[in-house]
């Protein structure tokens, strides 16, 4: 019996070598055209972005064994090209709608991000790629409309099509986009940063799946109301909603149970109260509220005075320092008055806190000596007063120190002054 297995095995091995041999020489040559259709280009936004990382992946690309290429990665079995990481390789030139790219159909993973497609319309075979569950296109320089075909990728867990276009702005059809939001019932990270979505209502992304950990919508045009069921989904982790100075939200009761580490609402009006369980968030590692501003109203709430205006809020309450995990934080530029409180000094974790460009006043709390790991406290641009207090001594960590432009007395070493 055991003879017979080994002389079927015999005579079926070289049919599997040709099949393997066959389909590596097939993908080996697609990948081989899609080289040759573009030049190459060092960009300072590649270099700036991503640093040793960015170098001519396919200057390598030698030999007849693909499946050895930088940036290329197979399927052992078969020899089938499913993963494809050419981020950062200076590639320059016209995407072209027939790409053999197109001719890989086992792709899972595309990763073509930070290079420059000079304004090529985003072609619709990106549809093809069904299997695919992983697809960064960012700043890749595609122009014109997000094709509907996107939405047939239901398999993906990640998507980043985030500042797809540089030069000018990239858009995406209300029917895309509802496409998109309903067909990805997988989807995890979500990012389309950049893209013009001024004729979509915002309430299309009410039905994300429940799986969503990351959404980020910054500078994307957005109007309408935000849903609330956003900050309900049980395992968002990052929200970015920046820039989208006509997007409104609803007042926000967030949960104590919530995994939101990263919140990012910064140039944004709040018609009515501002967040006021934002204490509640006690996993929030980032929070950027910088440029924040409510339309005409004024709200008193917890005995802060909402006022009107391009104002955020009266005074930054107390709350503040019940977020303990946070290591960002950024209330630059929100018109805030009143003084700094004290309970700042909870957060030891900080290593980024910026309140410039207020209205704060009275002295810099000697609490803010406690922030051991800062490396950034910007507290320029207010009406502080007062000693500098020599707590501030204890931030070694600190690599860049503003306080400019209040009326502050005493001095600090220069060695902690814009390091």
């Amino acid at each position: 019996m055991a003879s017979y297995l080994f002389l079927c095995l015999f005579l079926l091995f070289p049919h599997l070598y040709a099949s393997f041999s066959s389909s590596g020489s097939h993908s080996c040559s697609s990948l081989i055209q899609f080289k040759n259709s573009f030049s190459i280009n060092q960009t300072e936004d590649a270099y700036l972005s991503c640093g040793p990382k960015s170098y001519p992946k396919t200057n390598s690309w030698e030999g007849t064994d693909c499946c050895s290429w930088d940036g290329v990665t197979c399927d052992h079995l078969n020899a089938h090209v499913i993963a494809l990481d050419l981020s950062c390789s200076w590639l320059y030139g016209n995407f072209p709608s027939n790409t053999t790219l197109f001719l890989l159909p086992h792709l899972q993973k595309l990763n073509l991000a930070y290079n420059d497609f000079n304004l090529s319309k985003f072609p619709s075979e990106f549809g093809r790629f069904t299997s695919l569950f992983y697809l960064n296109l960012s700043r890749t320089g595609f122009a014109g409309e997000l094709p509907s075909q996107v939405s047939h990728l239901s398999k993906l867990v990640s998507l980043d099509l985030s500042l797809i276009n540089g030069h000018e702005q990239f858009t995406i059809e209300k029917h895309a986009l509802r496409g998109l939001v309903h067909n990805l019932t997988e989807v995890r990270h979500l990012f389309l940063d950049g893209m013009d979505m001024s004729s979509v209502n915002a309430h299309v992304f009410m039905n994300l799946s429940s799986s969503l950990r990351s959404l980020s919508l910054a500078n994307c045009d957005l109007q309408g109301k935000f849903p609330k069921n956003i900050f309900d989904l049980p395992n968002l982790n990052l929200l970015n909603l920046g820039s989208n100075p006509i997007l409104s939200l609803d007042p926000l009761k967030l949960n104590r149970s919530s995994n939101l580490e990263h919140l990012d609402l910064s140039f944004m009006p709040f018609s009515t109260e501002f967040i006021d369980s934002v204490d509640n968030l006690q996993a929030l590692k980032y929070l950027d509220l910088s440029g924040s501003f409510f339309s005409s109203v004024s709200i008193r709430k917890s005995g802060y005075l909402f006022t009107g205006g391009a104002n955020f809020f009266g005074g930054l309450p107390d709350s503040m320092g019940n977020l303990v995990s946070l290591k960002f934080l950024d209330l630059s530029n929100s018109n805030l008055s009143g003084t700094v409180p004290r309970s700042l000094g909870n957060l030891l974790q900080l290593t980024h806190l910026d309140l410039s460009g207020n209205q704060l006043s009275g002295q810099i709390p000697r609490s803010l000596g406690n922030h051991l790991q800062l490396t950034l406290l910007d507290l320029s641009q207010n009406q502080l007063s007062g000693q500098i207090p020599s707590s501030i001594l204890n931030l070694t960590q600190l690599e860049s120190l503003r306080i400019s432009e209040n009326s502050l007395n005493g001095s600090i070493p220069d060695e902690l002054i814009l390091k």
